[in-house]
């Protein structure tokens, strides 16, 4: 590994950080959304079940101990049960933009990642060129075919190490989207559902 480092130039030095960067990212995300994921539906109904028992402080209970944004905006919701329905309404608003930003947290520095590594490949790839056709003209037009092949061969290797850094890290990014697009849909629905749940047990006081 520290000879392909070593071939590529230094510019494998700046792809190098890229891909510490990409994988303690994707680490980062991929354990924070998959460790909060949640059967919204369970949830719902555990807390529409105590809701209707007229048990407040358990269904709070129920959404707090409950991990995932989901489970927050819905703490959230319910801890303004007594208040107007816009009120209740705009706090969930307000927390599920919190949550939503905690879940995009770092992605944009993936996806810069993501557009950088095989641009910097291919800079290292031109530089690479250009140092061989350098050693040509220094022999004073004796071709020597091998060298030329060798440097090509070492001025791609940036390019390899560019999509190698690319391609995964698009990927992760990718998937973590999906993820929040996910998680981003519960939260709507639930928060229509759990609206509906409190004006009812409003109009039933």
């Amino acid at each position: 590994m520290l000879k392909v480092i070593v071939l590529g130039g230094p510019v494998m030095i700046p792809l190098l950080l890229c891909s510490i960067l990409a994988v303690a990212i994707s680490i980062d995300r991929l354990w924070y959304l998959l460790r909060s994921r949640v059967d919204s539906e369970d949830l719902m109904e555990d807390i529409r079940l105590a809701l209707e028992q007229g048990k407040i402080l358990e269904a709070m209970q129920i959404a707090k101990r409950t991990r995932g944004p989901v489970a927050a905006v819905l703490a959230a919701g319910i801890a303004y049960y007594d208040r107007p329905r816009d009120e209740i309404e705009t706090h969930m608003e307000v927390v599920g933009r919190e949550e939503i930003a905690k879940m995009e947290r770092r992605l944009n520095a993936l996806d810069t990642i993501v557009t950088i590594s095989p641009l910097l490949g291919i800079l290292g790839t031109v530089t690479g060129i250009i140092d061989s056709f350098n050693v040509l003209a220094g022999l004073e037009g004796v071709v020597n075919h091998q060298l030329l092949s060798l440097g090509i061969a070492e001025a791609l290797i940036t390019t390899a190490a560019g999509l190698i850094i690319a391609i995964p890290a698009s990927a992760v990014y990718s998937y973590v989207n999906t993820l929040i697009e996910r998680n981003m849909v519960d939260m709507s629905s639930c928060s229509a559902e759990l609206l509906e749940l409190l004006k009812g047990r409003s109009d039933q006081q």
